[in-house]
């Protein structure tokens, strides 16, 4: 009996270290708006000394996030500021007490995945959402209903739509040859 007492509360312990790690996470830097972001400005960049880290606090939502910069701790509104930038490169919009991954680069629509809680039982692969926003404008599900409704005044865009994505999935088509999803090469 004391013997399973023990091994719980290691397993209790050890879950809640990996929870604290992962709520706070290295970062390269933030951008405090949408223009930062597409002119890739940085706010408390990193430098070869110093590797700023981000806590989000996701488990108990608050409406700030600690900034661990240069050994000061900096509580910045989450409503100030854009995105963050991770040290692998990825960059995650805060909207509300999510972040989202953002996919691309592109002032006239932003395109967003975020990762589905998921149940051991179906299975190992991640799930996700996607997700856009008609420049800096609300949030919304990537259904091309909803693309259609946010570029409304696009004179040909729910056409080309109806016409080349049969499923919402096909939305997030990448043209490599443009460098860019397909449905933001239809809105130039």
């Amino acid at each position: 009996m004391k013997k399973r007492k023990l091994i719980t509360g290691m397993v209790v312990l050890l879950m809640g270290i990996s929870m604290a790690l992962s709520a706070q996470k290295k970062i390269t830097g933030i951008y405090r708006t949408m223009n930062d972001y597409l002119d890739n400005q940085l706010a408390y960049p990193a430098d070869s000394s110093h590797t700023p880290a981000i806590k989000l606090y996701t488990l108990a939502p608050k409406s700030y996030v600690t900034l661990q910069y240069k050994g000061e701790h900096l509580h910045l509104n989450k409503n100030e500021i854009f995105a963050y930038r991770l040290t692998n490169g990825e960059v995650y919009r805060i909207i509300g007490n999510h972040s989202y991954q953002v996919l691309n680069n592109n002032a006239r629509l932003l395109l967003y995945k975020r990762k589905i809680p998921a149940s051991p039982k179906e299975g190992p692969e991640d799930q996700f959402k996607y997700y856009f926003s008609p420049g800096n404008g609300n949030l919304q599900a990537l259904t091309a209903w909803n693309v259609k409704q946010a570029f409304a005044d696009h004179a040909t865009l729910p056409d080309q739509i109806d016409a080349l994505f049969k499923r919402d999935a096909e939305l997030l088509t990448y043209d490599s040859f443009h460098k860019m999803y397909k449905l933001e090469w239809l809105l130039k």
